[in-house]
């Protein structure tokens, strides 16, 4: 074939693909996301029972899935909640990899004085930062309710960061209606 030949059918196919790629929607990657990570501290792990740590942090994801913040899961190691500590460089790759922008690091410890105390710490992918909330109770008369009381403030603290960064919510399409409270999304 004469090279005359094949240049026209070689730019007509490189205009196809750069206006076919014009004309997808953003990728998961550009989406802002959420990477999770809970750990129990040793002292959480000596005076508490892990259902209340694997309770925090199940309270806790279905809090943000209600709050409509776009969570990534690795799917090769699910939400991670651990025992064991992993550094803010590590958890930054997972997130990367998962392609989140955002690490959300949870610390649940039980400190002597109180029944349970939780810090949330938000970073970017470059490692800093973007603002942390801690909550926790010591006056209440049972585990079962200082999990309650520092459940609720956490969530309190988290409500005020909801679509700024570190905390970013799913944005409606244009057009596309409010669902109706209760009303099941597709």
């Amino acid at each position: 074939m004469r090279l005359y030949k094949i240049v026209p059918v070689l730019l007509i196919f490189t205009v196809f693909l750069a206006l076919n790629a014009l004309n997808k929607p953003a990728t998961e990657a550009a989406v802002p996301a959420v990477y999770v990570v809970v750990f129990r501290t040793p002292a959480h792990v000596r005076n508490s029972k892990p259902e209340v740590f694997h309770g925090f942090a199940q309270d806790l994801w279905s809090f943000l899935k209600e709050k409509d913040v776009p969570l990534k899961v690795d799917p090769e190691r699910g939400t991670i909640e651990s025992e064991s500590p992993m550094s803010v460089e590590s958890m930054l790759n997972i997130a990367k990899q998962v392609g989140a922008s955002t690490l959300l690091f949870v610390t649940v410890d039980r400190p002597m004085t109180k029944w349970i105390k939780v810090t949330v710490k938000s970073y970017g992918l470059d490692g800093q930062l973007q603002w942390s909330e801690e909550a926790s109770d010591a006056g209440s008369m049972t585990g079962k309710g200082g999990y309650k009381k520092t459940l609720e403030r956490i969530e309190t603290g988290l409500s005020k960061r909801l679509g700024g960064p570190g905390l970013p919510v799913k944005v409606q399409e244009a057009g596309t209606p409010e669902p109706i409270r209760g009303e099941v999304k597709p």
